[in-house]
């Protein structure tokens, strides 16, 4: 179950009368998607891993975490799956073997889910001054795109996105590796007029949370997950 940390009555009513336990509470990035795509740096290579690749890595790596699906399998071929992707230090590309077990030292890697074809948002709420300013900055990026103006996409409309799962890093390298690979899936939604905004969802504690590029306005961290133990015993 998930509900909001604001939602005391939902809470009490979850944790004391149905015995469910807080899990976690994870914070959601949201990067909108802008007309103009992020350059990436020439030294770093981001290399798309196959499903029964991208399978035994996650499973080496999230194995023993506290919530990992048991069929990732079925997770990643399936259709709305848009890929697995590693980002990389060029220079160490020649000494990986994606068909070992060894991984680079220095590495991130993440996969993109399509929610276009199932999900369908729409701000509400927002005031008309809003709404007649954020445009302007689709007008102005349009007109001088080398100026790299952070325009905002019509999310007043019903729109779609792309989720970010399986987000890991590692090494020295591993921040700067994650931000680039951030930023590829943004060119990737960028290709794609349904998809307005890009989403992670990680723990709070997560480092990779602070390499994830986002707009804080349009984040959060309220959610709380609630889970109960039904096997018996």
């Amino acid at each position: 179950m998930a509900t909001e940390c604001s939602n005391k009555p939902s809470l009490n009513l979850f944790t004391k009368k149905c015995n469910y336990a807080k899990f976690r509470n994870p914070a959601v990035l949201v990067q909108p998607v802008h007309l103009h795509s992020k350059p990436l740096p020439s030294d770093i290579m981001i290399v798309r891993i196959p499903p029964q690749l991208a399978e035994i890595v996650y499973r080496n790596i999230f194995s023993t975490s506290e919530f990992f699906p048991k069929d990732v399998d079925r997770l990643l071929s399936n259709k709305l799956s848009l890929g697995t992707f590693m980002a990389l230090p060029k220079k160490s590309l020649s000494k990986w073997n994606p068909m070992t077990s060894q991984l680079p030292d220095s590495f991130a890697m993440l996969s993109i889910w399509d929610t276009t074809e199932v999900y369908r948002l729409q701000v509400k709420g927002v005031s008309v001054i809003t709404t007649r300013r954020l445009p302007r900055t689709r007008v102005l990026d349009a007109m001088v795109p080398w100026l790299k103006i952070p325009s905002f996409p019509n999310v007043f409309e019903n729109f779609g996105y792309y989720f970010l799962y399986g987000l890991y890093m590692q090494g020295k390298d591993g921040s700067r590796l994650m931000r680039n690979l951030c930023k590829f899936a943004h060119n990737m939604a960028r290709n794609d007029a349904d998809c307005r905004v890009v989403v992670a969802e990680v723990g709070q504690t997560d480092p990779v949370r602070y390499a994830i590029p986002h707009w804080k306005r349009f984040s959060w961290d309220e959610d709380v997950w609630l889970h109960k133990e039904t096997r018996s015993r």
